[in-house]
């Protein structure tokens, strides 16, 4: 979305007094239009010793203030020029001052009143699209876009900022042609170029995507968005040296940008060239930004919170993924089966989409608040109304993450858990919650926060509702071995084919199915190819699939015999759903988190002996053994969803009750420290 970047520079046609008067005010403007920004206000400051009812140049000066980034003081001079006489321009700049201040309502009266008094304004009609935007309202949005684009048919802006409302809430196909007539009505747009990039991104078209970022930075080399999406189509591809790269591109243009310094911390986590070492470097820089970001807030405000140790606790979830996400899937049984008499529920959703899980775990919560648009300053503000004395971070450093608000410090006790594997480098977080495999003893060093182990796994799985059944394995039928691993493409890296290449050469009958949202671009799959290929293994033994529907994903397990993970990021979510459909799955014990999730979960179903590989050459042993144990094989994938089922993972109660004894210990530590 483009909202109205630029103040209104302009005078507004009044009558203003000739001889040093028009002199002052004219040199001025020559100043404010070459950039000049201090010897403007000092002529518009002279003009108004002398002239005190210079409507102009009150308007003037507070858009100097505005631009310098202080829209209190623009806020208070364009003020000063409406309560002298009213025009469209200085209603423009003080709904602009005031979009800057957060002060959205306000903003959304001063644009409405442009639109009321000029009507044909096309850039009010635009900038009223981008209030409604921010404050969640894509209809009105539509709406607003559409009659700009009316008055001004070649407004590249209008057609931009529509097609990012329909890439939220209609067709991509849709925006996509929103966003290429931004580009056919002004070819130089670099956000109508970075727009498509972005709807091109999320249709899979990653080829055409890194196109179309190619070409915004080619009209506009200083264009962060651009680095940041640009690095996240080339992590999709695979490619990631290069998403780093275009990650600290971004980041050497606007160090304060907190999307790109997320998208680096979690993009390092797949690469093989990236250690636990970087990881926690990575965090603390990112934290150092946020904390700069918010010097001078309220972190060092005390707390009312009550300090008993013992009584009910406001527990507050806040999560960009409140949807069909792996965070969603993983904290539905926990939220439904919390202990109402010890703890209340409060989450914070910060996700733009919304579906039946969305509405499932809304349900489940004692109160829910949509954060989505609101600043942080105000959901501070809500965190502390609501009395939250544990709030806990379900993103860390993924998309949809609010750790600026973390960085705040809303809450006596902060706590990070589920939705990352890593820390989160913030000194305001207090706690992560782990378990024994995925952060082993020694390696604390890592984490900024305290590590809490769950006695189990730190994860609780939700099985699906789809009721698929678990079929034999498809070898009995085909006689030939089918591999099989439904993980993102990011995942595969170089040493992941290594890995598997080193299978299929240790079993020259099997083959290997990979299902995958990317593996839908044609680059894509011929990339890999080239890879296997590498390592001698012919095409006709790889076979490629696109993204599909849930219940046909989690159908497709009934082709593969025997699951095989990805290094050095392995699976999660996906572990856990095809241990559920039955397919045993065979991980590398990891050198990190991430790498390490498969092996919390076979360790909790007993399975680490025989599908926990400590080397390459175990793992292919340990597939090769699975393989040539055909009624083994059988035996364990007929009661593998029944022992997933009855362990642990599964139990929303019992995971819930030491969870609530985390907190609680947590709670009391903070009580004692007083």
């Amino acid at each position: 979305m483009t909202a109205p970047e630029h103040l209104d520079p302009t005078v507004s046609g009044a009558p203003t007094q000739g001889g040093a008067l028009a002199t002052l005010l004219a040199d001025g403007m020559t100043h404010h239009e070459a950039g000049r920004l201090e010897q403007a206000g000092a002529a518009y400051r002279r003009l108004l010793d002398q002239d005190p009812g210079s409507s102009d140049a009150w308007n003037l000066l507070g858009v100097v203030h505005a631009q310098q980034g202080n829209a209190g003081q623009g806020v208070r001079c364009i003020r000063s020029a409406l309560a002298i006489r009213e025009a469209p321009e200085y209603l423009y700049n003080l709904g602009t001052a005031l979009r800057d201040l957060g002060r959205l309502d306000e903003a959304a009266t001063a644009y409405e009143q442009v639109v009321r008094l000029a009507p044909d304004r096309a850039d009010a009609h635009v900038a009223v699209g981008a209030l409604h935007q921010l404050r969640r309202r894509p209809g009105d949005a539509i709406a607003a876009y559409r009659r700009a684009i009316a008055i001004r048919p070649d407004s590249a802006e209008a057609h931009s900022n529509l097609g990012m409302v329909l890439q939220e809430i209609g067709p991509r196909e849709e925006a996509i042609a929103a966003f290429s007539a931004a580009i056919l009505h002004k070819p130089s747009h670099a956000e109508g170029h970075c727009n498509l990039g972005f709807a091109l991104q999320g249709m899979g078209r990653l080829g055409e995507s890194a196109a179309a970022f190619a070409v915004a930075l080619a009209f506009r080399p200083e264009f962060p968005e651009a680095w940041s999406n640009l690095g996240n189509t080339f992590k999709e591809m695979g490619l990631l040296d290069r998403a780093i790269a275009a990650y600290r591109t971004a980041l050497a243009q606007r160090p304060q940008f907190a999307e790109a310094a997320g998208n680096l911390a979690m993009t390092q986590h797949y690469a093989s060239e990236c250690g636990n070492a970087d990881f926690l470097t990575t965090a603390k820089e990112s934290a150092a930004r946020l904390g700069a970001a918010v010097k001078g807030g309220t972190a060092a405000r005390a707390f009312p919170n009550t300090a008993d140790p013992d009584r009910a606790l406001r527990i507050g979830y806040v999560s960009g993924d409140l949807n069909s996400h792996p965070v969603g899937y993983f904290l539905e049984s926990v939220l439904a089966a919390h202990d109402r008499a010890a703890v209340t529920v409060h989450c914070y959703a910060n996700n733009v989409r919304r579906d039946a899980l969305t509405d499932r775990l809304r349900a489940q919560a004692d109160v829910w608040r949509d954060i989505v648009g609101l600043d942080d300053g105000t959901v501070e503000g809500l965190v502390r109304g609501d009395g939250i004395d544990l709030l806990v971070d379900l993103s860390g450093h993924t998309a949809g993450n609010r750790l600026p608000l973390f960085a705040r410090k809303p809450a006596p006790v902060q706590v990070s858990w589920l939705g990352y594997f890593g820390t989160t480098g913030l000194p305001a977080m207090d706690h992560i919650i782990a378990d024994r495999h995925v952060v082993p003893p020694g390696e604390e060093r890592f984490f900024t926060e305290a590590i809490c182990r769950l006695p189990g796994s730190y994860l609780c799985f939700t099985p699906p509702s789809d009721s698929i059944v678990v079929t034999p394995p498809p070898m009995l039928e085909t006689g030939v071995v089918t591999l099989g691993c439904f993980q993102n493409r990011a995942k595969i890296t170089l040493a992941t084919v290594a890995l598997w290449a080193g299978v299929l050469a240790a079993m020259p009958q099997a083959r290997l199915l990979v299902k995958a949202r990317q593996i839908g671009d044609a680059g894509v799959r011929q990339t890999l190819r080239e890879q296997f290929a590498a390592h001698g293994i012919a095409a006709n033994r790889v076979r490629m699939e696109g993204e599909s529907p849930r219940a046909d994903y989690l159908a497709g397990y009934s082709r593969i015999d025997i699951a095989v993970d990805t290094t050095p990021f392995g699976g999660g979510t996906t572990t856990a759903e095809c241990l559920w459909m039955g397919v045993p799955l065979v991980t590398l014990r990891g050198d990190r988190w991430a790498g390490r999730i498969g092996e919390s979960l076979l360790h909790t179903l007993g399975l680490a002996d025989r599908l926990v590989a400590d080397s390459p050459a175990d793992y292919v042993a340990k597939v090769a053994a699975l393989a040539r144990d055909l009624g083994g094989l059988a035996e364990l994938r007929a009661g593998l969803r029944g022992r997933l089922e009855r362990s642990p993972l599964c139990d929303g109660p019992g995971f819930a009750r030491g969870l609530e004894a985390a907190y609680r210990a947590m709670w009391r530590e903070w009580c004692r420290k007083g």
